[in-house]
């Protein structure tokens, strides 16, 4: 509703433009009302980066770039809502209670954005070929280099056995099949004991069976760039002439580093309460990978989570009301892809149950949830490049 004392807008920020951000976006651009409410997301990239597709679009040449990069431009649907591109810096509260408005989001380019609500969903950062520029060039040119550097290679060796090393082994062996894809592994087994064991070796033998090897219980030695070769920990030397990393990403939280009282823990997640209120900082929420929050980062958890807990509590504190939707966490499970055909999932039920090609080809590997995504942006469910 509008301020009694200074008939303004209430304005909601949502910072971050990823998956998280746009799921907020189209959640409260259905419920807010225009008469009363602005709605600006605060991105740093100008379109948005579907990163389950970011493998598929590196492996295959013929990928189209809009089948990650896609355009903001109906993310509002017929809500009047804006998109400001800039990298936020920082984070001002206003601390006078009389002031009513929630503070600032200072942007690189010294612009302030003024907030009554704010949402932070600005997700990890990665190294090597997931360590997309922000700017539109920059972006294709990343694409263009990693597939060709995946082109002219012949010994491919990622450093990295969980989801993300997992399906990138098995999109360069759909599209580059006489290639030689080796996986280095720290554990005995992949992903981590969040899943169990059978899943685990399922996995491995859906992989060995396309010809990809595995290594496991060791690391890397020297960095292999100017080597013909790559030392292991065990001094054991393996044919490399590209060197992928695939561990997880980093929290994307360097706006929130000096807000008082901190939010922030030694590794660099925000402490959230089960609301997804930053702690200390009622009219601040937060999603997605950058909660301190005992779970496995996914995707699936954000959309049908998160991101639903986050839009109800915005809407009730815009109401003067105190934030009542708790998230309780979800229930685990993972599909991971082993190209377009296959793949294998796990449902954390009872006792959990596995499912192999079939089901994970209808739920992801297909088009590794594109279509749908596009749709439900506003967009043609197939990526042209047009776009």
């Amino acid at each position: 509703m509008l301020s009694e004392k200074s008939n303004r807008y209430l304005t909601v920020v949502v910072v971050g433009g990823g998956s998280g951000g746009v799921d907020v976006v189209l959640g409260l651009s259905s419920k807010l009302n225009r008469a009363f409410h602005r709605l600006i997301l605060v991105t740093a990239r100008p379109r948005y980066l579907f990163f389950p597709a970011a493998l598929r679009l590196l492996a295959n040449e013929n990928a189209p770039i809009s089948s990650m990069y896609m355009p903001f431009d109906n993310i509002f649907g017929t809500f009047p809502g804006e998109v400001k591109v800039g990298t936020v810096t920082s984070i001002e509260e206003n601390k006078d209670a009389a002031a009513q408005r929630g503070g600032f989001v200072v942007l690189d380019s010294g612009e302030k954005v003024i907030y009554d609500v704010l949402v932070v969903c600005t997700g990890s950062s990665f190294d090597g070929h997931l360590a997309f520029p922000n700017d539109e060039e920059g972006f294709k040119e990343h694409v263009t280099k990693w597939r060709a550097k995946i082109k002219e290679s012949n010994d491919i060796v990622i450093v990295g056995g969980g989801a993300v090393g997992i399906e990138l082994s098995g999109e360069i062996k759909d599209f580059h099949p006489m290639k030689n894809v080796t996986i280095v592994q720290a554990n005995p087994l992949l992903l981590s004991d969040l899943y169990p064991n059978r899943y685990r070796i399922d996995l491995e033998k859906r992989l060995r069976r396309r010809g990809i090897n595995m290594i496991f219980d060791e690391a890397v030695g020297n960095s292999g760039e100017h080597h013909p070769t790559l030392k292991l920990r065990s001094g054991t030397e393996i044919p490399c002439d590209l060197l992928i990393p695939a561990r997880g990403g980093r929290p994307s939280t360097t706006p929130l580093k000096f807000m008082r009282p901190p939010v922030l823990t030694d590794r660099g997640y925000v402490k959230v309460a089960p609301t997804l209120q930053v702690d200390g900082h009622s009219n601040i929420f937060a999603l997605g990978d950058i909660i301190d929050w005992p779970e496995a980062k996914q995707l699936m958890k954000i959309i049908y989570g998160h991101s639903e807990v986050v839009v109800a509590n915005v809407m009730r504190v815009l109401e003067g009301k105190a934030a009542n939707r708790v998230y309780k966490g979800s229930t685990e499970m993972l599909v991971i892809t082993n190209g377009q055909h296959g793949g294998a999932t796990y449902l954390g039920l009872c006792y959990g149950f596995t499912f192999g090609d079939f089901l994970t080809r209808l739920a992801k590997s297909k088009d590794v949830l594109v279509g749908k995504t596009r749709a439900k942006i506003g967009l043609p469910a197939k990526p042209c490049e047009k776009d």
